[in-house]
């Protein structure tokens, strides 16, 4: 079988067994979806703000992200095709209507329902202007 076909979720394994290690290493077990789904959008061009999934009887699961490399104007459309596609990844089919999106600007907010993950939030902050990033020695 060649690297081609086969399927995507065989070949992150590996990645994703050392991702839960190192969470339930640092007190952070709950937080695995959280990281999944922020790099699967960083991947397709957001920048990720925030990955919440609230302690309420929804399950719901709030985003919080800036276009990023994303065109003006077709944001809504790429993150509920992106959300669905994580989802269906992760074994759920869910409708692309469900998946409610607001812009404001550069700034989108987007709210679904999935009952997976534990509550908490994930945050990234945007390095600042004139800031060195990265390891410096």
């Amino acid at each position: 079988m060649r690297n081609s076909q086969r399927p995507r979720g065989r070949e992150a394994a590996p990645c994703q067994d050392t991702l839960k290690k190192f969470l339930v290493e640092r007190g952070m077990v709950g937080l695995f979806f959280h990281v999944q789904l922020s790099k699967h959008l960083a991947q397709v061009g957001f920048e990720v703000r925030q990955v919440e999934r609230e302690d309420n009887h929804a399950d719901v699961w709030v985003l919080r992200l800036r276009r990023g490399q994303v065109r003006a104007g077709q944001e809504i459309g790429w993150v509920q095709k992106q959300v669905c596609l994580f989802l269906k990844r992760h074994g759920l089919r869910y409708p692309r209507r469900e998946v409610v999106v607001m812009v404001q600007g550069d700034r989108i907010t987007a709210a679904f329902n999935w009952e997976r993950g534990e509550p908490g939030w994930l945050t990234f902050q945007r390095a600042k202007a004139g800031t060195r990033s990265g390891n410096q020695t």
